[in-house]
């Protein structure tokens, strides 16, 4: 048996250890850190390495060919959306070069972080020839004494898979996915006082995007391609490509706190740098919505002239017209958007992403699939004066599906249009290459309580969203819903818990989702509030929390803090939140929290300093929202 040989990296801090093995021509890989008594403590496993091409396998026989010198990387760089504007990206990158039996070489590029690792493969040389990659081995080995929150990956059907079913809360690590499609990306668990997010940076149209396979014994967790069936035959499962090429990041975020994962910037610091030369037009904002409460609003003049005068009295910047404008009656969508200019109110329009690749029949039209049609349909947006458009259906994480994202995304801004993604994937650190992507909905949002489970059960599912799927980028949840549309389930959440999810909920693009009636008939000081709550943050802080039970944070936007607390479970609770986030100085703080009933508020305005703890009280399903600013 051949010894073994091994490569450590330690992040910045050495608090975290990315150790890559190679025994028997296998590649491995754990990571672990340093304890108190000098011990190291095991985080992931040993786990598999390795990847084939169709002309090469690139899973045993490895020999090690050499190392690079570690390089720094030390940059700071800025955001237009996310919970930090300003990112200091620091970390530790080495590649390592293997070969197999052929002499056919592969780059393992792996970098350490304070709060995770991530690794990449990479096939170096030059090359037009076209390779095909049909398989990856990739494994996450995770104790599995301990329990996970984890997505199943959806079947393919008309509107799957989009990353919308319902979170799996607290199950044990290594249980399999109700289907064979397995488990979506990001996946977070708690085992051995370890916090551990795994998914996926920096995605391209070089690649297919992963998930993870159903059966997971152990806590052994394995990549897995895209489904074959996706795309319904349009395009291929197996990415190809010209050489160099390399993968996405596999990445794991990791900290001993809760907090670590849902303050952490990894994802953006392992994605590409903005490639676009101009940004200064790319303005995220409040969006007032008419869909939710009247489908068939999009198509009528006349019912949508409310809702932009919504946001012109609240001040939002955009509202966003859905499927059905394109047949408007009593009006056309040109002088919609010349009034909703009157008002000082940008208009959004929805797109369906076309083409034979989805097979919804709203609006099928072939135009954003297509690029000529897609570059002759965006000038004319940019000639009327829209703001942005929602692309729908995106249905797939195949390369196919990749390529067609960043297509979009490029052609968009050379017209000035910024874009939400609706049945789409999750974020993958899109926002940084691309700043006019604003938001991405991948998400069980509250369009759907309708769905009886969802609207009995959101409170929950909104408390994991802050440690998951938010984590990896802007979620267009669609928040805030006092009132019940019709046709609509009741929303079993209180409504201090709806205002709160405009804080704790970061997207790009914040759709309020309610009527105007409903949003104009709360209390002044909820009305104040949402009209001042931003949409991009300065500076994020985890204060109290765990997936399925309770989230508590504070978000600055340039001297304002503003604190969401969402209450996961159906029993009443008192809570501590203490203001050390604040600087010194005296505070104004609007405090607003669950009334007597559950469709009330009560507001208060209280002086608050830096070491001031507040006393909340929250009811079942409940939660609170405050708004804090430095006294002139």
């Amino acid at each position: 048996m051949a010894e073994e040989t091994g490569w450590i990296l330690s992040n910045p801090s050495g608090t975290l250890r990315f150790s890559l093995l190679l025994k028997d021509s296998n590649l491995t890989y754990q990571v672990t850190a340093p304890s108190k008594d000098g011990e190291e403590a095991v985080i992931v496993r040993r786990s598999p390495l390795g990847i084939t091409r169709k002309d090469q396998d690139f899973t045993h026989g490895l020999s090690f060919v050499s190392e690079s010198k570690i390089k720094v990387i030390d940059e700071t760089y800025h955001l237009l959306i996310g919970k930090q504007r300003d990112i200091f990206n620091h970390g530790i990158e080495q590649t390592f070069t293997f070969e197999n039996p052929n002499k056919s070489k592969l780059e393992l590029v792996a970098r350490a972080y304070v709060d995770g690792v991530a690794f990449r493969y990479r096939f170096p040389g030059k090359s037009k020839a076209i390779y095909t990659v049909t398989n990856e081995s990739t494994g996450f080995i995770i104790s599995d004494s301990g329990k996970a929150w984890m997505l199943p990956y959806a079947k393919v059907d008309t509107w799957a898979p989009a990353y919308e079913d319902e979170w799996k809360n607290a199950i044990n690590i290594g249980s399999s996915s109700p289907d064979t499609t397995g488990w979506a990306f990001p996946a977070l668990f708690h085992a051995d006082d370890w916090w551990i997010m795994v998914t996926e940076a920096d995605a391209s149209q070089d690649f297919y995007s992963a998930h993870l396979e159903q059966r997971c014994e152990k806590g052994s967790y394995r990549i897995r391609m895209p489904e074959s069936d996706e795309t319904y035959g349009v395009a291929p499962q197996f990415p190809s490509s010209t050489l160099p090429w390399q993968t996405p990041w596999r990445t794991l975020i990791i900290g001993n706190s809760p907090g670590v994962i849902q303050e952490s910037n990894l994802v953006y610091n392992l994605s590409r740098s903005c490639v676009l030369k101009d940004i200064s037009w790319i303005r995220p904002g409040r969006v007032s919505w008419s869909w939710w409460s009247d489908g068939g609003s999009p198509n009528d003049y006349n019912k949508l002239v409310p809702f932009v005068d919504l946001a012109a009295t609240m001040g939002w910047e955009y509202s966003l017209i859905d499927l059905g404008w394109h047949e408007m009656k009593n009006g056309n969508i040109k002088q919609l958007i010349d009034y909703a200019k009157s008002k000082g109110v940008g208009i959004i329009l929805w797109y369906n992403s076309g083409g034979p690749h989805n097979h919804v029949d709203a609006w099928h039209v072939g135009i954003m699939d297509d690029p000529i049609k897609r570059k002759a349909e965006m000038k004319k947006l940019e000639s009327w004066g829209v703001k942005g458009v929602k692309v729908d259906f995106m249905q797939s994480d195949k390369q196919y599906l990749m390529k067609l994202y960043e297509d979009i995304l490029r052609d968009a801004a050379k017209h000035h249009l910024f874009v939400d993604f609706h049945g789409a994937t999750i974020p993958r650190g899109w926002a940084r290459t691309y700043p006019n992507m604003l938001t991405m909905e991948a998400i069980r949002g509250a369009e759907q309580y309708w769905d009886t489970n969802f609207a009995e059960n959101a409170h929950m599912f909104h408390t994991i969203y802050t440690f998951t799927r938010n984590v990896v980028g802007s979620m267009d949840y669609t928040p805030v819903v006092f009132g019940d549309a019709p046709q609509k389930k009741s929303h079993k959440t209180t409504n201090a818990h709806e205002l709160a999810t405009s804080v704790a909920f970061e997207s790009g693009l914040q759709h309020f989702i309610d009527t105007p009636e409903s949003y104009l008939s709360q209390p002044e000081y909820v009305i104040d509030f949402l009209k001042t709550v931003p949409t991009v943050w300065d500076e994020t802080k985890y204060i109290d929390g765990k997936p399925g039970e309770l989230s508590i944070m504070a978000r600055r936007h340039e001297k304002d803090w503003y604190i969401a607390g969402l209450n996961g479970e159906v029993k009443a609770k008192s809570v501590s939140v203490p203001l050390s986030f604040l600087g010194e100085g005296n505070y104004e703080c609007l405090l607003i929290t669950d009334g007597k009933v559950p469709r009330s508020f009560e507001g208060k305005t209280l002086k608050v300093v830096q070491n001031i703890v507040l006393s909340v009280n929250m009811a079942e399903r409940g939660g609170f929202a405050a708004r804090i600013r430095l006294k002139k």
